[in-house]
């Protein structure tokens, strides 16, 4: 199986990447079967927005499970990983294991950004993991990452690979609505069609 783990900030790689490692290696370590990618955006000029290469999207498609790692950024998550969730169509998330992972400078900014994510998260009909994970990004300061933390991102891992080996394939109903709302009726496609005369 194959997890995608999406490093969702413009800056370079720092505490939020030290923590999106230490859930890899665990994945790596613990589940041996599964195949560990990380989607990294592209920097640009602007510390603010970074842009997604060309095969973003269809690596999301690809995978079994995804991570979303964010900081919080002006009580949010960040405009780069907006971007590329903006980009995505229903089916690249839609019944798709999907954890979310942030960090952030103070403990007031817990579930800021994840509320937001988990929100968007819904609209794709995504499984979300019911726990998020949420540290202060000090926990990351160095390599020596306390066993709690640690111990939190190995639970955190797990809901996620355990959701994507019990349930390939499976479809959870109904679909969300923007998905209803822009089908098809089979009726529609069946009438035949009418010209207008005046």
């Amino acid at each position: 199986m194959n997890l995608l783990t999406v490093y969702g900030s413009p800056t370079p790689p720092g505490k939020l990447a030290r923590a999106l490692g230490l859930a890899e290696d665990d994945v790596r370590a613990r589940h041996p079967g599964w195949i560990v990618d990380r989607l990294v955006p592209e920097p640009t000029a602007d510390p603010v927005v970074a842009l997604w290469g060309d095969n973003a999207v269809e690596r999301v498609r690809a995978a079994d499970a995804v991570i979303l790692a964010s900081p919080v950024f002006r009580g949010s998550f960040t405009g780069t990983l907006k971007l590329l969730v903006d980009a995505l169509p229903n089916e690249a998330l839609r019944n798709k294991p999907v954890g979310i992972l942030t960090v952030a400078a103070a403990p007031h900014h817990f579930l800021s950004a994840e509320r937001h994510l988990r929100d968007v998260l819904a609209w794709f009909g995504a499984l979300t993991a019911p726990n998020g994970a949420f540290f202060v990004d000090r926990t990351f300061a160095s390599d020596d990452v306390a066993p709690e933390a640690r111990a939190d991102l190995r639970e955190f891992v797990e809901q996620v690979t355990v959701l994507a080996e019990r349930l390939p394939g499976h479809h959870f109903g109904p679909d969300p609505l923007h998905v209803r709302f822009t089908r098809p009726k089979a009726s529609d496609a069946s009438a035949p069609a009418t010209r207008k005369t005046t």
